[in-house]
């Protein structure tokens, strides 16, 4: 039997690769917003006994866990914008109904330094929570409150910095304002995005927004991935080609996830692959599943896409198999969540990693069987998926 050895170069991880979902931090406290800057240093804010306050530290380094004490000058503290461009952090801090202002930071070293700040438009909030979002030009502020012409709970209002003071905050009008609390504001891009209550849960939203008059368009459901059904979902931006938000359950005592969607970077491996050409009649032969999974990829809770790390796991795992091997793919729910739910999460885990096997490795012509099984055990070791050689 002849062999012709073949260089082939595989692209484990694309731009053009669907985005990675990846969890970036979990919490057992209350989770009030985050953000991850440039530089992989995750800020985020932790509702406490004591009050809110604002941490950091290197993304998937959580030993490096810090609560910065120069951002933390008020007993409510929260990061509200920046400018990327100047290297400058927002933060809304309170100590008394007539204390709240919005300092400037910037970050040299590795430390965060306050270099000025602005008063609060004047308003009377009959809510107990303020939420807001200050533009990188520090002229446009959107803020969530319960103000005298509210159309519920909380509403979004613009208010403009003109002739060194702010406007008197606008409501955003019906197309954006329900009965329902509108809250965690943010603005890129000439886009407003918010998060909606619904009881106990919450989903995200966006729409269009002109800064100049204030008028807003009619607001749409952001994707599944960021809204998955049942659960607490908010605190939505999108930062260049990484978008982000917070999910948790809606359980007495919930865990807060910050989750990261972004394109993973790109890695080319080379590899040698010998293929025979097979000069003898083809013999049609039954293949059997392997007892024992060749490959098994973990998930985060309500995660049916694969981190960056399982993304690798797989593009070196198929890199090594021969053209034609054979896999059954089956997908695995843990018992949170109604059976419909749990049935769906396991049938797509393995769809989805059928799906990226076929787009990026179809010149090895790879065959399938897929099945599911949900597990009646809570818990991470039952949120994966596991790849089976045929033999």
């Amino acid at each position: 039997m002849k062999k012709i050895i073949y260089t082939i170069a595989f692209l484990l991880a694309t731009g053009a690769v669907a985005q990675a979902q990846v969890e970036l931090k979990q919490t057992k406290s209350e989770l009030a917003d985050f953000i991850l800057l440039d530089n992989d240093l995750l800020v985020y804010t932790l509702k406490e006994d004591q009050g809110q306050y604002i941490y950091s530290e290197q993304r998937g380094k959580s030993e490096t866990s810090k609560k910065e004490l120069v951002l933390n000058t008020g007993l409510i503290n929260a990061v509200v914008g920046g400018n990327k461009a100047a290297g400058e952090l927002y933060v809304y801090q309170k100590n008394g109904r007539n204390e709240e202002i919005i300092s400037f930071y910037s970050l040299k070293d590795g430390s965060f330094e306050k270099t000025g700040e602005r008063v609060l438009p004047k308003m009377r909030n009959n809510a107990h929570n303020l939420g807001m979002f200050l533009s990188e030009d520090k002229t446009t502020l959107v803020v969530s409150a319960e103000l005298g012409n509210t159309q519920g709970y909380e509403d979004l209002y613009l208010s403009k910095w003109e002739n060194n003071r702010w406007t008197k905050p606008k409501n955003l009008g019906k197309t954006v304002n329900t009965r329902q609390p509108e809250f965690a504001p943010y603005v890129a891009n000439d886009t407003l995005y918010f998060s909606r209550k619904e009881a106990a849960t919450a989903y995200n939203y966006s729409t269009p927004l002109n800064l100049k008059t204030g008028k807003a368009g009619t607001p749409v459901k952001a994707d599944p991935v960021m809204n998955v059904a049942g659960t607490y979902n908010a605190y939505y931006k999108k930062v260049a080609d990484r978008q982000m938000w917070i999910r948790a359950s809606t359980e007495n005592k919930p865990l807060h996830m910050a989750y990261l969607l972004e394109k993973p970077d790109p890695v080319v491996e080379e590899v040698k692959v010998e293929v025979p050409v097979v000069e003898e009649v083809l013999v049609s032969i039954v293949k059997t599943k392997m007892a024992t999974p060749a490959l098994t990829l973990p998930y985060a809770f309500n995660s049916i896409y694969m981190n960056l790390k399982g993304v690798s796991a797989l593009s070196k795992f198929l890199n090594q198999q021969p053209e034609g091997s054979a896999f059954v793919i089956k997908g695995y729910s843990d018992g949170y969540g109604t059976a419909e739910v749990k049935e769906n999460v396991s049938r797509r885990r393995a769809f989805l990693i059928q799906q990226y096997i076929e787009r990026y490795f179809p010149t090895k012509h790879f065959t399938f069987e897929i099945e599911n099984e949900v597990r009646n055990e809570k818990g991470t070791a039952n949120r994966k998926a596991e790849l089976y050689l045929m033999h």
